[in-house]
């Protein structure tokens, strides 16, 4: 199913879908990809906006978040290796599975959602409550959103799955940021029974929502945006910049290797300067296919991390960035084309297209 010739809204797919898929084994065509997105439109925000939903419903009632998301696809400039995708369970309803394993998903407004801790004691807690829930309301609600978005999608644009998170964050998430920490220090081994019982549950719902999406469409998109053919997924651990090496090592670790021997693409999303201390037992481990690096907020830019950038690539791990369109030159010009992948912006889909023709001359 995943092998179409185009789409209605990327004309050159087949091409841009190969440079993916050489970029994934570390290969190079004829230039490295990058994904360039542009505004067809640039009042299209202000048109389209949805002053009379309230935020729970912008985010979970199919009618109104396939509606505004079909039209951004629709409005949206793809070139290079970018490609539509929709999203139909929201980015902004991050580490949705802490609320499918019970835990209250709060909407203050449209910009942001949260969930709320649950587990006041492990002496108390159910391990068992960590399971697949089919009866959970936002996991009905999801799959609704996944099935109504997948239906639509053929020959026009791919499915995103939710983001489940990683195992460790999820749990942070259900006890509390400041009790898992203390956890880690204290009561390590409740934390890491909670995260082993997690990650099998990460993976039945990672498993199931890609059963309701192949059911109309192919290929494994995940929050990050990027295109595979074969079973792929990000890995990612934020809470880890609050802890010590030696205790990710401990407790972090060991699910992350367990979900790279289950899904054979995968992408750890270092986010910030507080996880640079975790990137060496991450490029140690040799199924790791790359690394998304983010600077993180008030931190340089992405071409200020140059040194950081070549160390993973001189692991032999993948390298995916979102940078500013600025920045895009000076990255090309210092990195290794081979397995490296840059995201970016521009005002108009002219300035996307002559981005393109400016990198081909570079690699031509």
């Amino acid at each position: 199913m995943s092998r179409l010739k185009s789409l209605k809204y990327k004309e050159n797919w087949p091409q841009a879908r190969r440079r993916m898929e050489a970029w994934w084994r570390g290969r190079i065509i004829d230039r490295p990809p990058i994904m360039i997105t542009a505004p067809r439109d640039k009042s299209f925000e202000e048109q389209h906006e949805e002053t009379e939903v309230s935020p729970e419903d912008y985010f979970t009632k199919p009618e109104i978040v396939l509606t505004r998301m079909k039209k951004r696809i629709k409005n949206t400039y793809w070139a290079g290796e970018a490609f539509p995708v929709m999203r139909p369970v929201p980015g902004k309803i991050v580490a949705i599975l802490a609320s499918y394993l019970g835990s209250p998903r709060k909407y203050p407004n449209k910009e942001t959602t949260w969930s709320e801790p649950i587990i006041e004691s492990w002496e108390e807690w159910d391990m068992e409550q960590l399971s697949f829930n089919s009866k959970n309301e936002l996991w009905k609600i999801s799959r609704k959103l996944l099935k109504k978005g997948s239906k639509d999608a053929k020959n026009k644009y791919y499915i995103g799955i939710p983001d489940l998170n990683g195992p460790s964050e999820i749990v942070s998430r259900l006890r509390g940021t400041d009790r898992f920490l203390k956890d880690v220090i204290r009561n390590p081994n409740y934390i890491k029974k909670a995260i082993r019982r997690v990650n099998y549950t990460w993976f039945r719902y990672w498993q199931a929502c890609h059963g309701i999406v192949h059911q109309y469409v192919g290929g494994y998109v995940f929050w990050m945006g990027i295109w595979s053919d074969t079973p792929a997924t990000d890995l990612q651990s934020d809470v880890s910049c609050m802890i010590s090496p030696k205790s990710f090592k401990k407790i972090v670790l060991p699910a992350i290797k367990k979900q790279i021997r289950w899904i054979p693409r995968t992408i750890y999303h270092l986010d910030g300067p507080d996880a640079i201390k975790h990137l060496d037992s991450l490029l140690s481990i040799d199924e790791l296919d790359g690394i998304q690096w983010v600077p993180g907020a008030g931190a340089s830019p992405a071409s200020s991390w140059i040194s950081l950038l070549k160390k993973i690539q001189e692991a032999g791990k993948l390298v995916y960035i979102s940078a500013k369109k600025g920045e895009v030159g000076k990255l090309l010009s210092q990195l290794n084309p081979k397995g490296l992948l840059i995201k970016t912006e521009c005002d108009s889909p002219k300035e996307a297209d002559d981005m393109i023709e400016s990198i081909k001359r570079r690699y031509g």
